[in-house]
């Protein structure tokens, strides 16, 4: 019973999304509210998981800004975005942490430290390419590091960072990953599956 009303829950989502961004795409503006609405509790618990991520507290305020900033932003996306893929706010995930990211950096610029005694640390800087996200951990973790290398030894650059992305997206929930990956290298989906394909051959090739 559970899993049926849960089921029916995301549905009535999903539908709901649907008609909002459909709205927005035939101009009206008003639909970004509706869209907040809809969206606001996951668009809260994934800035909260990004500030816990990088060990920054937010206030709920702040919470509640960043929503209505990623509401606003995923309503400028609309036109992109496609209803039989991932929700929008898993779509466009990267945007949504970006503005955290983006958030923390201004908060962190403003303060004046000359009269404090304690060190103020740097903003912890996003990292976008799922490159650069496998090679932060490449320094820490042996699994990263044999994986990296063997990225390095068999693909193209460009290839790793599809594969990766791909990845990633899969790891947070989306089930339109290479939908996802394709807007942010300006490809078709098709292409990312390709590439998905060839540097899974590779990979296992030398595991």
């Amino acid at each position: 019973m559970g899993t049926e009303r849960a089921e029916r829950d995301e549905n009535d989502l999903r539908d709901g999304i649907v008609e909002v961004m459909a709205r927005l795409v035939a101009g009206d503006q008003a639909a970004v509210w509706d869209l907040h609405d809809l969206a606001e509790r996951d668009l809260a618990r994934m800035v909260r998981a990004e500030a816990r991520r990088i060990d920054v507290r937010i206030s709920d305020e702040d919470v509640l800004d960043l929503t209505l900033d990623a509401a606003i932003d995923l309503a400028k996306l609309a036109p992109a975005w496609r209803p039989d893929g991932a929700l929008p706010w898993v779509w466009a995930r990267q945007r949504v942490n970006g503005l955290v990211h983006a958030h923390i950096g201004t908060f962190a610029s403003e303060l004046d430290d000359t009269h404090l005694d304690i060190v103020v640390p740097d903003p912890v800087p996003s990292m976008d390419r799922p490159r650069d996200v496998l090679r932060s951990l490449a320094a820490r973790h042996p699994a990263a590091h044999r994986l990296d290398k063997r990225l390095d030894d068999t693909v193209t650059e460009r290839d790793a960072d599809i594969w990766l992305g791909v990845q990633l997206e899969k790891g947070a929930g989306n089930r339109s990953p290479a939908v996802t990956v394709a807007v942010d290298h300006d490809m078709r989906p098709d292409a990312v599956r390709k590439v998905v394909q060839r540097v899974g051959q590779r990979l296992e090739a030398v595991a």
